[in-house]
């Protein structure tokens, strides 16, 4: 036995960790809650650990107590007992931290040069970012959510289609603050309830809280996927609450606005509305010529202007199509070794040219999808009959039709069986109520979405 008048308390402990590894098995676990421990005295019968924080104290205190008893018995004459000192744990930097892990550090000890640091050469920063009439407020929103400039919404809450720049707003975000010595936690929601469901099965839900809780900023990308799973809803209730009430930062994107999200609790829809939600709208022309632009600075291939533009005038779904022309004429360009000229663009992009010729914005499409939205027939929107239920809906698909074609009134009269005075009627009241009636304006956007993303 070592005397107590003795006693090295560090040659003791390094000497219990032995048989606590031991005890332990798991080389991950042990390195995880053990190794960071640091012994600071043993004074009165009390052996005294540093650790990190008070979750770690609990932590360990209800899964590892006995096991440190058990090895330290055999070191210390007589009965003691151990207690805890928060702040005092050994700092150590693990550089085997997976990206998406309920096993990740906690993240106010996580080394700023982290390889899952969104800022490592993703281009995702807010200097990358194309601003046109479409994004501007939900740009500005995000800048100044990180930067203190302007008013500082909480949380932001960003919706729109598939590939507009949600995403690259996060991640700017992310990459900003982190720069500004912030704590930052960006996930997918898919990762996100694949952590949680980790972290259940691994009996580490204190660590899962933690994590998500000891943060500046909680960005959540694809925020919908959460209404598939209750609990993560209760769990992410709980967490959002924590964070506001300590004015934590949270941001999140999704392709629909909060009430749109099927199976999403009221309890999140009005936590997520009592912020600022702002919709990036599909990009016009201009705005998909300056992506192409901005886009092209990362080849050492340049693709003349004119043929930019012969792109933004035709492909008009998602940054990624328009990225993927692009690459493209620049894969062309290197491999023929040729200069790239307008008929040449025009051949080789004919297949993206012939699949947007075929989606363009129709009249029938927009009947189509807003009879869908409504739950009617198309003749219902096109037929004489007059019920409450069918004449809104039609009057919304007039007002549409103006807005997404360039057909003429008397066209669009045409289309549903009506004069031209008709649909100036219709476009006039849509156009009124739409800035005054928040239900309607949604129902309006949502029903735009569906169409623009067929087109």
């Amino acid at each position: 036995m070592i005397k107590k008048q003795i006693f090295d308390i560090k040659k003791s402990w390094e000497a219990a960790k032995k048989n606590i590894a031991g005890s332990i098995g798991d080389s991950e676990t042990y390195s995880r809650w053990i190794d960071g421990i640091a012994p600071l005295s043993f004074k009165k019968g009390i052996f005294l650990l540093g650790v990190s924080d008070d979750f770690t104290a609990e932590w360990i205190k209800a899964h590892f107590e006995d096991i440190i008893r058990k090895s330290l018995s055999g070191l210390i004459e007589g009965r003691f007992r151990i207690s805890y000192e928060k702040g005092r744990g050994l700092i150590q930097e693990r550089a085997e931290s997976p990206p998406v892990s309920i096993a990740a550090p906690p993240a106010n000890s996580r080394p700023a040069d982290d390889d899952t640091d969104v800022c490592k050469g993703n281009g995702f920063t807010f200097n990358s970012y194309v601003v046109g009439p479409e994004n501007r407020f939900a740009y500005a929103a995000a800048f100044g959510s990180v930067s203190g400039d302007g008013a500082s919404p909480n949380p932001l809450f960003i919706y729109g289609s598939t590939s507009c720049g949600k995403t690259h707003l996060l991640k700017a975000v992310s990459c900003e603050a982190k720069k500004r010595g912030k704590v930052v936690e960006y996930v997918q929601c898919e990762d996100f309830l694949n952590i949680y469901v980790d972290s259940l099965r691994n009996r580490m839900h204190y660590a899962f809280r933690n994590r998500f809780r000891s943060v500046d900023y909680l960005l959540i990308d694809d925020i919908q996927f959460i209404a598939t799973a209750p609990r993560l809803q209760e769990e992410f209730f709980n967490t959002f609450n924590s964070l506001q009430n300590e004015n934590k930062k949270v941001m999140l994107t999704s392709d629909k606005r909060p009430v749109e999200i099927n199976g999403l609790e009221s309890r999140l829809i009005s936590r997520f509305e009592s912020g600022l939600t702002l919709e990036i709208e599909p990009y016009g022309e201009e705005t998909r010529l300056a992506i192409l632009r901005k886009k092209q600075e990362s080849h050492n291939v340049k693709i003349n202007d004119e043929i930019l533009k012969l792109i933004a005038k035709n492909i008009n779904s998602h940054v990624r199509k328009l990225e993927g022309a692009l690459n493209r004429l620049v894969g062309a360009v290197i491999y023929t070794g040729c200069e790239m000229t307008l008929p040449m663009a025009e051949k080789i992009l004919r297949p993206y040219l012939e699949e947007a010729a075929l989606s363009r914005i129709t009249i029938d499409n927009i009947q189509k999808k807003v009879a869908e939205y409504y739950d009617l027939r198309v003749s219902d929107l096109t037929g004489r009959k007059r019920p409450g239920n069918i004449v809104g809906p039609r009057m919304v698909a007039m007002f549409l039709c103006r807005q997404l074609t360039d057909k003429s009134l008397p066209e669009i009269g045409e289309a549903f069986g009506r004069n031209h005075a008709t649909v100036i009627h219709a476009v006039k009241k849509i156009d009124k109520n739409n800035k005054t009636d928040s239900s309607l304006s949604g129902s309006i956007s949502q029903m735009k979405r569906r169409i623009q993303s067929v087109s």
